[in-house]
């Protein structure tokens, strides 16, 4: 067996993409199983970098606008990825992983004691493991994965950890994202500042344009976009069974073949499914609309995904602007900007004008505002 390690964003399409590779008879996929693994692995990496960086708990961060937050993401692009497990700390993770297993993948819970290792060399190659237990004993499986949404920044560390693995990263346009968390999350504890959930999203997109350049990812990675998926899902499915060195089956298009962790039907047909691809164009409110395309532009115009409402050179709209300050105010949800909008909102008006005004700026503000250089040379070109 073979790794896949894939990704994405919460509410980014992922959920529909792995269900259709986990129909193919060779190929096991999870969904969101370890996440609580990758932090450990995070906080374990900067440990044994030597420097006197801590990460904050919860989500992976968005970097931007912090020297401090950037040391964070550099010394992970740059660390020895092959460090000890420390096996001490196995009880209470995996506690952490059970309750994210909970959620998507309670069939592995079961099979968790087969994960620790000495290294985290070992213990990625035993995520093989945990998912295979749980599929049918008599599958000739060729590919064993997961998709883990919001850990596509470890691609490179576990490409070099494990060599035969490869790599699917998934977007999603940001202003879909953005609204399916507003209105189809019921929980207002998870639904974060549209603001910083956009960050997040400009992050990724961030992201797309850099790692297929990396040299551990060349040949063993795709970037794949929700909407031809939706479009034309045969195409899109020939794409990833041709990358994988897979036949093609088509079942993997059945819908009605997609189950759940616990063998129950997936709660979805292709009429929802396409129902999906442009509904924030009639449903989203403007200011929502607007205020994602405000973040996320102009790196979500490297992926295709033209703004249509917000104009740079108008600038955000007036009720663009009360709509953000209202929706930071009664946020429930997780966040990592600025806790006050005014350093949120201007450092986002100053990396605009940055992209505006032919001036030079120094690396540290380049990468502060477009956390990498070439990013910003693609983008600058782009307005």
């Amino acid at each position: 067996m073979r790794l896949l390690f894939t990704s994405g964003t919460a509410r980014g399409g992922t959920n529909f993409r792995t269900l259709m590779l986990n129909n193919h008879p060779q190929i096991r996929m999870s969904l969101d199983p370890f996440i609580p693994l990758f932090r450990f692995y995070r906080d374990s990496l900067l440990k044994a970098s030597g420097a006197d960086l801590r990460a904050p708990s919860g989500v992976l961060d968005d970097y931007y606008f912090s020297d401090s937050k950037l040391r964070i993401m550099k010394a992970l692009h740059h660390a020895d990825p092959d460090i000890p497990f420390d096996l001490s700390q196995w009880a209470q993770l995996k506690v952490a992983i059970a309750s994210r297993m909970s959620l998507a993948s309670v069939n592995l819970i079961a099979h968790l004691d087969k994960l620790p290792a000495p290294t985290f060399r070992e213990t990625f190659y035993n995520t093989m493991k945990v998912i295979a237990s749980s599929s049918d004993q008599d599958a000739e499986l060729i590919w064993t994965g997961f998709n883990d949404n919001w850990a596509m920044e470890f691609f490179p560390l576990i490409a070099q950890l494990i060599p035969e693995a490869k790599f699917m990263l998934h977007l999603r346009d940001p202003r879909a994202v953005v609204f399916s968390s507003e209105f189809s999350e019921p929980d207002h504890a998870k639904r974060p500042t549209v603001l910083s959930f956009a960050r997040h999203l400009r992050k990724y997109a961030a992201f797309a344009a850099v790692l297929p350049s990396n040299p551990h990812l060349q040949r063993r990675m795709i970037v794949t976009r929700y909407e031809p998926f939706i479009q034309n899902p045969e195409a899109e499915v020939l794409r990833m069974t041709d990358f994988l060195g897979v036949e093609y089956h088509p079942e993997m298009l059945e819908i009605e073949r997609f189950r759940k962790a616990d063998g129950k039907a997936w709660p979805s047909n292709w009429a929802i499914y396409r129902t999906s691809d442009n509904i924030w164009r009639t449903d989203m409110p403007r200011a929502m609309a607007e205020l994602t395309e405000f973040v996320c532009d102009p790196e979500m115009r490297i992926h295709g995904y033209e703004p249509e409402i917000y104009d740079s050179v108008a600038g955000l709209s007036r009720d663009t602007f009360e709509y953000a300050l209202k929706n930071v105010r009664e946020c429930l949800g997780w966040r990592t900007d600025f806790p006050e909008i005014e350093q949120t909102l201007g450092c986002e008006y100053y990396r605009e004008q940055m992209l505006l005004v032919g001036s030079e700026y120094s690396s540290a503000e380049i990468e502060r505002c477009f956390l990498f250089p070439e990013v910003f040379r693609i983008v600058r070109q782009m307005v």
